[in-house]
C-alpha cells in the first residue's frame, strides 16, 4: 500500500482532449505587439503569419474569359471566422479597362473589378466553376443558394441589372460546369448508379440509372422512416474498396448533356436571363457505362472536351478493368456528335463500345486531358506510357480527326528533361501552351503545334519560368500585343495566388497584375527571405532545396562569418520534405505545408528536393524508385551542409516535419539519422509498415512501382535486400528515440489511420515522448480551417517545446522493462 503511494501518478493532462484553435480577436495595437513579443523569437517588426493571418487569406480559383477576352469571372474563397465557413463568390475583372490604367490604379482603385455574387446575403451558400454564355453577357455558375444539400446550375448578367436566377435543377447535385458553345448547351457531373438493378421506365430493355432513379434510391437508403431497421451492408466482389477518401459503392460519376438555347430575341415566357436550359431528361454521356468521368478523386472536367463540330472526347479508365486497382491505364475515347446521344438509347454489356472510338488502345499508361483545336479538326493530350507508374515521362500526342492518324509532339523521356501537366490551344490553333514543373516552379511553356519539340530551335519555349504559373486563356487586345496576352494565376514563396496578364512572347513588360486581395496584408506580414541552396546529397551530384530565413533575420547577418556564442542568438531549425514522393517543395503559397508559417515563427527553414523530386529531370525523379531511404538521407546531407554553411543556425535544436512520404521520412529519420540531429519529428499520414499500408491502400498501383511487384511473391517474401522489408520503418523500432509528434485523418485511405496508430503506439512502447493528434474528419490533407489552424498550432507548439531552452517537457510514458 505504502509503494502504491509513493508511486508519481501521471497528471490528468494526459486525458484525451479537444484542442480548440488560439484564435483572438486582438485591435490592431495589441496585434502588433504580438508581433514584436508574443511569438518569442523577437520578431522585429511586423505582423506574424500565424494561423488566422495564414487561413484568413484569400483565395482565387478557376477564371472563365469571355469570348471576346475583354472580361473574366474568377472564383474567390475567403474564410469567414465568425460564421466560421468558407465564402466562395465570383468576381469580375474588366481587361480592357485595366489595359488603359496605370498600375498604381489597379492596386490602389480596384475599379476594374467588381464583386458578382455574396454568400451572406443568400445563407452563407458557395458560388463557383464560372462558365461565360456565348454571346458574353451572361455567366453561369454552380451553386446551392436554394437548396443547402444540393448544387444546381445558376446563371447571371454579368454587367448587369439583375440578380441571378436558377437556370436548371437536378435530382442530384451536379458539379464540374462546363458551357460548351460549339454543342450548345452545358455539361456536369453527376453521380449516378451504373449497377443495372433499377430498368428504367422509357424502355424495359434498358437497364441504367437516371439522376431521377438515383436521387429514389439515395432516399430508400437514408431510411428516414426507420423501415431498414438498421439495415447497412455492402458486398465486395473486387478491387478497388475505397477512394482517397470514400468508400466505392455502385455509383460512377458520369457527364450529362442540356441543350441550351438562346432567348434575347423571342418573347419565351419560360427564358431565365435571355437562356433557356431544356426542360427533358439530362442525357447521360456515358449512359450504361460502369466507368467513372471525371475520373479519380482530383478528376474535373478536364477529362473531357468538346469540338466546334459537336465531337466529344473523354479520359476514362477501361470499364470494370479487372486490374484496375493495380494499374494506371486510361484511354481516350472520341464520340463523333455529341447531340446524337439521347437518353432513350438502348445500351448492351460491350461497354467500351458506349464510349465511342478508343484512340489510345495500343498505350497501356495514362492518357488525359484531351482538349480540341479551336477549328475542332485536332485533339491534343498528355500521355504516360508505364502501365503502373504514375509519375512517369509526359508526352503530348495529337490525333488529326480527318487523317485519323495521331503524331507525337513532344515525345516523353527523349525530346525534354520535364514533364507538361496541363494543355491549352491559342485561339489561333498554332501554339499549345502547358504547365510543367521546372527546378520547383510550374512554369508556363509552349510549343508549335504542328512542328513539335523537334523543330531545330528545340520547339519548347518558357514564358515565365519565375514563380508558379496556371493559365486559364487569352486575353483580347487591339494593339501592338493583340493576340499575345494570357491571364494566369500566380503565385510563390512570398505571394498568394493572384491573376496576372503575361505576354506570351516572355516580353516581361507585357507583365500586370490583375488582382491585389492580399498584397497589402502580405506587406504587413513579417516573411522570411528566400533562397536556393544547392549541396552534394546522397549521390554526389547537386540537391536543390530551398531555405527561408527566419522572419526579421537580414540577408547581411545570415552572411557574416561570426559564429553566435550565445544559444539565444542562433536560430532553431525546421527541416520540412514533402510527399510524393515523386512531388517537390515548390516556390508556391501551400495552405498546409507553408514554409513561411515557421519562419514568421522564428525558424530557418530548409525543403530540400532530395533525389525522387520532381523538376529535376527524369533520371533524377527515378532515382527514388527502389531506393526509398534516399530522400532520408539525401534530408541527412542537407541539414549537415546548412548547419556547416549558416552558423546562426543551431545545430541543437533542429527538427524534421513530413506528410504522406514526408511522414515515412520521419518515421526512417527515427533510427536511421545521426543520434541528436533531430531534436523532435513530426509524422503526418506517413508510413509504419511497407507491408501493412500496400495490403489496406487505395492504390496498389503506387507501392508495386515502388518496390519492384508485389510483397508476396517469391522475390519479395524473404529477401532482405528487396524493398518491403529493406527500407519499412517499422524495422527500426527497437532504436527509435526521437520526440514525435504524430497526426492522422481517420478518412485517409492512401495511407490508413492505423499507420499512424502503429507509429503512436511503437513510440509510447518504446518510451519515446509523444502525441497523437486524431482528425476523425479529414483525408491524407486536412483542409477544414478549423482543423488546419489546430493542425498549425499542435505543431508549432510541439517542435517549440523541443527548441526553446529552458522548455518544460511532459512526462514521458514509461519504457518497458
Amino acid at each position: 500500500m505504502n509503494n502504491l503511494n509513493k508511486r508519481r501518478c501521471p497528471p490528468r493532462g494526459w486525458l484525451p482532449s479537444r484542442p480548440v484553435p488560439l484564435r483572438e480577436v486582438l485591435q490592431k495595437d495589441e496585434e502588433s505587439t504580438k508581433a514584436k513579443e508574443g511569438n518569442g523569437f523577437g520578431l522585429s517588426s511586423g505582423f506574424p503569419l500565424d494561423t488566422e493571418r495564414l487561413i484568413g487569406m484569400t483565395r482565387i480559383g478557376q477564371a472563365s474569359l469571355s469570348p471576346d477576352g475583354n472580361l473574366a469571372v474568377f472564383g474567390v474563397k475567403k474564410y469567414d471566422f465568425d460564421e466560421k465557413k468558407m465564402d466562395e463568390q465570383l468576381w469580375l475583372a474588366d481587361l480592357n479597362q485595366m489595359a488603359d490604367s496605370r498600375d498604381s490604379e489597379l492596386r490602389s482603385s480596384v475599379t476594374h473589378l467588381r464583386q458578382l455574387t455574396s454568400g451572406s446575403q443568400h445563407g452563407w451558400t458557395s458560388a463557383n466553376s464560372p462558365n461565360f454564355s456565348p454571346c458574353g453577357n451572361f455567366i453561369a455558375f454552380l451553386s446551392n443558394r436554394n437548396n443547402h444539400k444540393k448544387t444546381c446550375v445558376w446563371i447571371l448578367p454579368v454587367r448587369g441589372p439583375g440578380e441571378a436566377t436558377l437556370l436548371k435543377e437536378f435530382p442530384v447535385s451536379v458539379g464540374d460546369l462546363d458551357w460548351s458553345h460549339e454543342a450548345k448547351g452545358i455539361i456536369v457531373s453527376a453521380s449516378v448508379y451504373a449497377d443495372g438493378t433499377s430498368k428504367d421506365h422509357i424502355n424495359e430493355n434498358l437497364y441504367y440509372d437516371t439522376m431521377e432513379t438515383t436521387a429514389a434510391r439515395d432516399k430508400v437508403l437514408e431510411d428516414p422512416e426507420g423501415k431498414l431497421g438498421g439495415l447497412n451492408a455492402v458486398l465486395f466482389k473486387r478491387l478497388p474498396m475505397r477512394e482517397w477518401d470514400r468508400w466505392i459503392d455502385a455509383k460512377m460519376v458520369h457527364p450529362f448533356f442540356v441543350p441550351v438555347t438562346s432567348t434575347v430575341n423571342n418573347s419565351d415566357l419560360n427564358a431565365v436571363a435571355g437562356y433557356r436550359a431544356d426542360d427533358t431528361r439530362p442525357v447521360d454521356l456515358l449512359q450504361g457505362v460502369p466507368t467513372a468521368v471525371p475520373c479519380g478523386a482530383f478528376g474535373g472536367s478536364e477529362d473531357w472536351s468538346v469540338s466546334k463540330n459537336g465531337a466529344i472526347a473523354i479520359s476514362a479508365r477501361p470499364p470494370l478493368a479487372p486490374d484496375e486497382a493495380w494499374t494506371t491505364n486510361r484511354h481516350i475515347y472520341l464520340m463523333k456528335n455529341i447531340s446524337s446521344k439521347t437518353s432513350e438509347e438502348v445500351t448492351g454489356e460491350n461497354f467500351e463500345e458506349l464510349l465511342g472510338e478508343c484512340i489510345t488502345k495500343g498505350n497501356p499508361g495514362y492518357d488525359t486531358n484531351p482538349v480540341f483545336s479551336p477549328d475542332g479538326k485536332r485533339l491534343a493530350w498528355l500521355t504516360m506510357k508505364s502501365p503502373t507508374y504514375e509519375s512517369d515521362a509526359v508526352g503530348i500526342l495529337v490525333y488529326d480527326l480527318e487523317t485519323q492518324v495521331t503524331s507525337t509532339l513532344l515525345e516523353a523521356e527523349t525530346d525534354w528533361d520535364y514533364s507538361p501537366n496541363s494543355l491549352t490551344w491559342s485561339e489561333d490553333g498554332k501554339t499549345l501552351f502547358f504547365t510543367a514543373d521546372v527546378r520547383s516552379r510550374q512554369a508556363l511553356c509552349s510549343i508549335d503545334s504542328t512542328l513539335g519539340a523537334k523543330q531545330p530551335n528545340g520547339g519548347i519555349r518558357i514564358l515565365k519560368g519565375d514563380q508558379s504559373t496556371f493559365l486559364h486563356g487569352e486575353v483580347a487586345n487591339s494593339g501592338s500585343r493583340a493576340g499575345h496576352l494570357l491571364l494566369a494565376s500566380v503565385q510563390s514563396l512570398t505571394m498568394p495566388t493572384e491573376l496576372f496578364v503575361i505576354d506570351s512572347r516572355g516580353d516581361e513588360t507585357g507583365l500586370r497584375q490583375v488582382t491585389h486581395f492580399n498584397t497589402q496584408r502580405v506587406a504587413d506580414t513579417k516573411l522570411g527571405q528566400v533562397k536556393e541552396f544547392t549541396y552534394r546529397g546522397e549521390k554526389g551530384d547537386d540537391v536543390q532545396s530551398w531555405l527561408i530565413y527566419p522572419a526579421g533575420f537580414t540577408q547581411t547577418e545570415g552572411l557574416s562569418e561570426s559564429t553566435p556564442t550565445d544559444p539565444l542568438q542562433k536560430h532553431p531549425l525546421v527541416v520540412i520534405y514533402h510527399g510524393g514522393p515523386q512531388g517537390s517543395s515548390a516556390d508556391d503559397w501551400h495552405y498546409r505545408w507553408n514554409l513561411q508559417y515557421f519562419a514568421s515563427m522564428g525558424f530557418a527553414v530548409l525543403a530540400p528536393n532530395f533525389h525522387g523530386s520532381t523538376g529535376f529531370g527524369h533520371e533524377f525523379c527515378r532515382d527514388i524508385t527502389g531506393n526509398w531511404e534516399i530522400g532520408g538521407r539525401d534530408t541527412i546531407h542537407g541539414v549537415r551542409a546548412v548547419l556547416t554553411e549558416h552558423s546562426w543556425i543551431d545545430p541543437r535544436r533542429v527538427v524534421g516535419l513530413g506528410g504522406s512520404y514526408g511522414g515515412y521520412t520521419s518515421n526512417w529519420l527515427n533510427g536511421n539519422a545521426p543520434e541528436g540531429m533531430f531534436q523532435a519529428l513530426v509524422c503526418h499520414c506517413g508510413t509504419f509498415g511497407m507491408r501493412s499500408s500496400y495490403y489496406a491502400t487505395d492504390e496498389l498501383f503506387f507501392k508495386e512501382t515502388e518496390c519492384g511487384g508485389a510483397p508476396h511473391t517469391d522475390q519479395h517474401r524473404t529477401s532482405p535486400t528487396s524493398q518491403w522489408n529493406k527500407v519499412s520503418p517499422s524495422n527500426n523500432v527497437h532504436q527509435w528515440k526521437t520526440p514525435t509528434l504524430v497526426i492522422h485523418g481517420a478518412k485517409d485511405y492512401r495511407l490508413v489511420e492505423s499507420e499512424g496508430i502503429s507509429t503512436f503506439t511503437a513510440l509510447q512502447r518504446r518510451g519515446v515522448p509523444s502525441e497523437f493528434l486524431y482528425l476523425p474528419t479529414e483525408n491524407h490533407h486536412c483542409l477544414n480551417p478549423q482543423n488546419s489552424m489546430v493542425w498549425h498550432e499542435t505543431i508549432l507548439r510541439w517542435i517549440r517545446k523541443w527548441t526553446t531552452p529552458g522548455e518544460e517537457t511532459d512526462i514521458v510514458p514509461p519504457r518497458p522493462d
